[in-house]
């Protein structure tokens, strides 16, 4: 009886040495932790030295970093990522962005930006708009910018970086389609304007030849067909219309 007592109290005091090593384990642990924080936040090998921008073509990447609020010399674990990446997207040109650490000193932003589409015009005022209806600036001028203009709503007194406010989401959904053709390169020829003012009865302008669309059911369908009218018939120069508004041969008129 005597050596079973004797072992079992050698398995505790080994049960409690291994608990006492453990915590000297952890809290050494901790403290090596503690100590590599704190050197990352002090040391200046951890400062920011170069702030690198990726996927802009608009905005420069100078502008980018301004907006940013960001600076060399900051502390690179220091910064707030969810923070700049607001300061950044006030810029109503960047869509999407993400910031990235890149130990020691190194911050990348990648944006994606909106294209300018789009303008309307009010006065002397030119409004830049991209391909989902989206506000992105107003200019004195246009020049230099091929941008089709956009007729059917008023983007007067509507916030940058805004879409507009038309209840109508038909307008919205055609400006879209269309505007992804413009983007993709999907059209043959220039077009000049887009007319949603009746979103049952949309138009589209190559010059002097108005295409009566109708709905914005099959947009893009309707449009080559219009494209293959223009080209068959030679209608590049002509002054008329393309009605493609039904599932049948298309019907054009042009003026002598």
């Amino acid at each position: 009886m005597g050596k079973l007592f004797k072992k079992t109290d050698n398995q505790l005091i080994l049960k409690r040495r291994r608990k006492k090593r453990l915590k000297k384990t952890c809290m050494g642990m901790v403290f090596l932790i503690a100590v590599f924080l704190i050197l990352c936040l002090k040391l200046p090998y951890f400062n920011i030295h170069h702030i690198k921008v990726y996927g802009n073509k608009s905005i420069s990447s100078s502008e980018i970093i301004r907006n940013s609020k960001m600076y060399t010399g900051n502390n690179i674990f220091y910064i707030n990522l969810r923070s700049i990446k607001n300061n950044i997207l006030t810029n109503p040109y960047i869509k999407e962005t993400t910031i990235t650490r890149v130990l020691p000193d190194t911050i990348n932003i990648n944006v994606k930006e909106r294209s300018s589409i789009f303008y309307c015009q009010n006065s002397n005022t030119y409004f830049v708009i991209d391909k989902t209806g989206i506000l992105l600036e107003e200019r004195d001028n246009i020049n230099n910018m091929q941008l089709v203009k956009l007729e059917g709503i008023n983007y007067s007194n509507k916030d940058i970086g805004k879409t507009t406010e038309n209840k109508d989401d038909r307008k919205i959904k055609a400006i879209t389609a269309f505007g992804n053709m413009v983007e993709n390169n999907d059209l043959s020829f220039r077009v000049t304007d887009l007319d949603v003012s009746n979103p049952i009865d949309i138009k589209v302008y190559f010059n002097n030849i108005c295409v009566k669309l109708g709905t914005v059911d099959d947009i893009d369908k309707k449009i080559n067909r219009a494209v293959n009218v223009l080209l068959d018939a030679n209608l590049v120069s002509a002054k008329g219309y393309i009605d493609v508004r039904f599932n049948t041969n298309p019907v054009f008129f042009t003026e002598n």
